[in-house]
């Protein structure tokens, strides 16, 4: 057993033994070799070579310095296979699973090497010579945990139950009344742990893969105006509001909203947040006027401000129960393909036309089982076909197998796992016609969805447009067979790459 002299030395930097020089002279050496290598290549070798030799360091000092070195080498390709990761076609391709799993790998080695050096400071209970030291290794250990679960989420999966686990137990480390108020060394860690918090809380299987690192980057400034505590004994004790979430810091999930427990249970030895200041802080971005500076000053549209608004709010629930039946359908995504499958090309139900079912179309389809439907939505189930770059946001045409009827809708929600892609859909309108429409200020007539009635929206009509120059307030003239309607564009319900949701509104006189 070690004495606490020598546990005395390995914490302090002293002169440098033989062996530590030579631990030191090796990983530099394994660095080196990195020269050349592909950002995959490079991601593997530092798990399954570097990593290693750097966790023999005995000395913590000089250990943290290595693991800063290969953090370096790290951010040097992550950003590269983070990319192709979130552009990649789901179910994920098995080249790029292979090079998800081996920068999950290596991120996780990094945050169980960072929260060991911590841990070793914490066991020898050190004075406050070793602080910066231990709270540097708290949040660099969080970081790594949470970057591995947004990895998770760029494939639209669920982070793991022992990621959530290990930042629950990370964060105990620095909890307690010696580390309040926050300090410059505490703070960065709370920061950490409650952005990856809000992230989860934000639901990021019902955002668009291209807005996900825009969103965490939201989510980790708005941490800052979150607080946390020691939740009551009795939830009924005092009316809290929709905003706050309940933390269990021995369960492997990122918490719940407070609305969603029932006045009988006990919250003693849990967390509650209370995002109240973060639905300011969100407020004040969506309302401030043009060229005026507000704190935070968030990078992001409106309507992305006002979607974080209704997650973080406790808005979001689902508004009807499902019901489980298990037909098949057809699917295909993609602006431009669902007008080219609406307009006179979609599948015959006649058995006789099985053969011609795929000649001569301008898109492509996949298969889907219809796992359950709720008045305004479906829960599909991937079963085979082309793979697609589906994303939150992204418009779909659902066929039933044997029915004539086609529903456009909305993809809402993105599971994705080793075994099963299942996506969740919002039915848009009973009602769809394409049409051309005439936009004022716009030369000549463009392809659109009409949306005869919105029931989730309110009592009026909708159009889906290309993406461009169109803005509320401009007229225009839809026009469907027999007649055509002039109308306003209200306002801009959805935009993103594909597409742009805007509400129809009447003239005014």
């Amino acid at each position: 057993m070690d004495s606490p002299l020598q546990l005395f030395r390995e914490l302090l930097p002293f002169g440098p033994s033989s062996a530590e020089q030579k631990s030191v002279a090796a990983v530099r050496g394994l660095l080196d070799t990195l020269v050349g290598l592909s950002p995959q290549e490079t991601v593997a070798k530092l798990a399954a070579t570097v990593l290693p030799t750097v966790n023999r360091q005995p000395n913590l000092h000089m250990r943290f310095k290595l693991l800063e070195d290969i953090r370096h080498e790290t951010e040097q390709a992550l950003p590269r296979l983070e990319q192709e990761i979130s552009q990649a076609v789901l179910p994920l391709p098995l080249v790029t699973t292979t090079a998800a799993l081996h920068v999950d790998n290596l991120l996780k080695g990094l945050s169980i090497a960072y929260a060991g050096i911590a841990r070793g400071i914490n066991k020898g209970q050190m004075e406050s010579g070793m602080s910066h030291l231990f709270h540097r290794n708290l949040q660099r250990a969080m970081a790594m945990v949470s970057r591995r679960q947004l990895l998770a989420y760029r494939a639209y999966a669920a982070p793991s139950a022992s990621s959530w686990q290990t930042l629950h137990d990370l964060y105990q480390m620095v909890r307690g009344p010696l580390a309040m108020p926050l300090n410059g060394e505490t703070a960065p860690i709370e920061h950490e742990y409650l952005g990856a918090l809000l992230f989860a809380y934000l639901e990021p299987s019902k955002l668009p893969r291209s807005d996900l690192e825009m969103i965490n980057i939201c989510s980790r400034q708005l941490a800052a105006y979150a607080s946390i505590g020691d939740a009551l004994a009795d939830p009924a004790g005092i009316k809290h509001p929709d905003s706050c979430f309940m933390v269990r810091p021995d369960e492997g999930n990122p918490g719940y909203p407070l609305s969603r427990l029932q006045a009988s249970t006990s919250t003693f030895g849990s967390l509650l947040v209370d995002c109240s200041q973060v639905l300011a802080a969100l407020d004040r971005n969506i309302t401030r006027r043009p060229g005026k500076t507000v704190e935070p000053d968030l990078n992001a549209p409106p309507a992305v401000l006002q979607s974080l608004r209704v997650a973080i709010g406790g808005k979001s629930s689902r508004r009807f129960s499902r019901t489980h039946f298990r037909p098949r359908g057809d699917l295909v995504s993609g602006f431009n393909s669902v007008i080219t499958f609406l307009d006179g090309n979609a599948f015959s139900r006649r058995s006789v036309d099985a053969a011609h079912r795929y000649n001569g179309r301008e898109f492509t389809s996949s298969e889907w089982a219809l796992v359950d439907e709720s008045p305004d939505g479906f829960r599909l189930r991937f079963i085979k076909g082309e793979k697609k770059t589906l994303g939150a946001g992204d418009i779909v045409a659902l066929q039933p197998r044997e029915s004539s009827k086609i529903h456009v809708c909305f993809v809402r929600r993105i599971s994705s796992s080793q075994v099963r892609l299942e996506i969740g859909l919002q039915l848009m309108s009973p009602q769809v016609s394409v049409v051309d429409v005439t936009i004022e200020e716009v030369a000549g007539d463009c392809r659109a969805i009409f949306l005869h009635s919105l029931p989730a929206y309110g009592k009026f009509s909708g159009l889906i447009i290309p993406p461009g120059s169109y803005r509320s307030g401009q007229k225009v003239l839809v026009k469907l067979p027999g007649r055509s309607l002039l109308r306003q564009l209200g306002n801009c319900m959805e935009a993103n790459d594909g597409l742009a949701f805007f509400s129809l509104d009447q003239i005014p006189d």
